[in-house]
């Protein structure tokens, strides 16, 4: 009957040793891609599967939303939140919002070190900066036979996304870094390819780029060149009024392909990373606005919150007058002119933030902006008639640029009145602080209106 059995099967092209591989015990794979970092290292990892411990307890079942830290809000317009879903359905990306506090307004490169410092331990996305920032994302995977754990890999993939202070590029370096392999694998014939999606506010916009993609590879060609970078730009032009503004969610994603005989028990397509936010602007009033040059003029973002704008009481700040009224605005509302017990300022805090007005932007925004200072002249006014003869100036929280401003009710009337401290305080103080502000401003692009905030934090 063997002899029948292997005639058949030369008839039919096969030799009886693929035949008996064929009928051997199932080679399977699992999958999993984690945005928290591991719980401990691989090897302990591996044992424990072998032993049947479910790899859900391991951390290793899912993939769970991207960890970020410190915690804040992101930025944009609320149409940003269904793109986000939008995004999400097509690719899986995770939230744009990962919503984050950045900490350095002015970082722009960062090393694959820097990121993977801050990635390790409880947090799998850094941004320290509106134009630089990180994610660490952990492929594992386990190698079965007969359902058995009989190997286990992992490795990290990390994406750095800078931008240049006189570019519209945005670029995205990903490093894969920390191969780890255990027990029977075929981890180095296995192949991963990239590719990227993104959608826009306004709808349609085409991005443009280039880079060094390589295209799908094996792990093993990934070692000896393990990392590749893609640029991602918005032309200007296609933007929305005043800035010719552009949001985009961005989203990378890896697709393993593993080697005969071996075959996924439940095949996962993809390798997502978190949608990334962007913003590309050509505002005319931020640094680098040079329309003669279209591919450089303006400057792009990533769409979080930018580090607070620090103003210090210690008696040696130039700003130190400034500092000590908006703590008091802060800590004291009620004792600051004009009266209101009920008074609570704006820009404490990132939930309740602050939003720039560009007097420059129109004759509605400059009539708001003379409203703000009027209104809190006034105030200093009626406290002190003969202020200014003593050197002093009118000191306004909120800012007289900003739409929290001392003409706000004015402008909204639902919002409260005399919901402002105004203060003479002196003059080179009140300059300053002034300019403090509008270095902030150009430091973080803080474009005029609703899409973008702000709050302040007192120093000693």
């Amino acid at each position: 009957m063997t002899l029948i059995i292997a005639a058949v099967l030369v008839m039919i092209g096969l030799s009886p040793s693929v035949a008996q591989a064929s009928q051997a015990a199932p080679l399977e794979v699992v999958s999993h891609l984690s945005s928290v970092p591991p719980q401990q290292l691989p090897a302990k990892t591996f044992q424990q599967l072998k032993s049947g411990t479910p790899p859900e307890s391991l951390g290793l079942s899912s993939e769970s939303p991207a960890k970020v830290s410190p915690q804040s809000a992101s930025t944009g317009p609320a149409s940003l939140r269904s793109k986000t879903t939008q995004l999400g359905k097509m690719s899986g990306a995770g939230s744009i919002g990962a919503s984050v506090m950045v900490t350095d307004p002015i970082k722009r490169t960062m090393t694959l070190a820097e990121c993977k410092q801050h990635t390790a331990d409880d947090a799998s996305m850094w941004i320290p900066s509106r134009f630089a920032m990180c994610e660490s994302k952990w492929f594992t995977t386990e190698w079965k036979k007969n359902k058995q754990v009989v190997g286990f890999t992992q490795m990290t993939v990390t994406a750095i996304g800078t931008i240049g202070a006189s570019s519209r590029d945005v670029m995205f370096d990903y490093h894969y870094s920390d191969f780890y392999a255990y027990g029977t694998n075929a981890i180095d014939a296995t192949f991963v390819g990239s590719d990227s999606h993104y959608v826009t506010v306004p709808d349609g916009i085409q991005l443009n780029g280039g880079g060094l993609d390589p295209g799908p590879q094996t792990i093993a060609q990934i070692k000896k060149d393990p990392h590749f970078m893609v640029s991602t730009r918005a032309d200007v032009g296609q933007g929305m009024a005043p800035d010719d503004t552009v949001w985009a969610i961005w989203n990378m994603k890896f697709e393993p392909e593993y080697p005969a005989p071996w075959v996924e028990e439940n095949p996962v397509a993809e390798w997502k990373f978190s949608s990334f936010g962007v913003r590309w602007d050509n505002s005319a009033y931020l640094p680098n606005y040079n329309p003669a040059n279209i591919l450089k003029t303006g400057g792009a973002t990533f769409s979080y919150n930018v580090s607070p704008l620090r103003y210090s009481t210690a008696a040696a700040a130039e700003e130190h007058s400034v500092a000590l009224h908006i703590q008091k605005a802060f800590t004291s509302p009620g004792s600051t002119q004009p009266a209101n017990p009920a008074k609570r300022v704006a820009g404490q805090s990132a939930s309740d933030p602050l939003h720039r007005l560009q007097k420059g932007l129109g004759q509605t925004n400059l009539n708001r902006y003379n409203a703000n200072r009027r209104e809190a002249v006034r105030v200093c006014t009626t406290v002190d008639p003969a202020y200014a003869s003593k050197g002093l100036e009118c000191d306004e929280y909120p800012f007289a640029s900003t739409y929290e401003g001392s003409a706000q009710s004015i402008y909204e009337p639902d919002k409260p009145k005399n919901n402002f401290s105004a203060l003479a305080i002196p003059g080179p103080e009140n300059g300053a602080g002034g300019t403090q502000l509008a270095v902030y401003y150009n430091n973080n692009r803080i474009i005029d209106g609703a899409n973008d905030e702000f709050y302040v934090v007192i120093i000693p």
